[in-house]
């Protein structure tokens, strides 16, 4: 009996533990931001009329986004969520991401705005204002 307890614990909260919805889940339109670009120079992307969706569920993330009405970038994959911190890992990218590569962004979420920044090297690199669609 003791061990079918322990395996109901276990299957139990292997199943809370993955099936879980997150705050973040849900549909996301870019407002605004502005990254570092090679050379070191801020620039807005307002300047390049970015404009894009990403889509969160439980375990997945993917984003599409355009310049205008060309096609700029797009890439899927993983994310986890510590509540301060949003981590993607892609999987598949249209830009060269080394793989297993990472990208930690600090936010804050406030109402339907969802504010995000990374940084490498105490130096922010990117900084975006999504907003969710109902």
């Amino acid at each position: 009996m003791h061990c079918l307890k322990s395996i109901i614990t276990v299957i139990t909260l292997f199943v809370t533990g993955t099936c879980y919805a997150t705050h973040l889940e849900g549909v996301w339109e870019l407002e605004s931001g502005e990254y570092r670009d090679h050379k070191g120079k801020l620039v807005a992307y307002s300047e390049l009329n970015l404009k894009a969706i990403k889509i969160i569920n439980q375990q997945h993330f993917s984003f599409v986004t355009l310049s205008g009405e060309t096609f700029w970038g797009s890439g899927t994959g993983t994310f986890e969520d510590t509540g301060t911190q949003y981590i993607e890992t892609p999987i598949f990218t249209s830009y060269q991401a080394p793989k297993g590569q990472q990208y930690v962004f600090d936010y804050e979420l406030e109402g339907d705005y969802w504010r995000t920044s990374r940084w490498e090297d105490a130096v922010r690199v990117e900084y975006e204002v999504w907003r969710k669609k109902q």
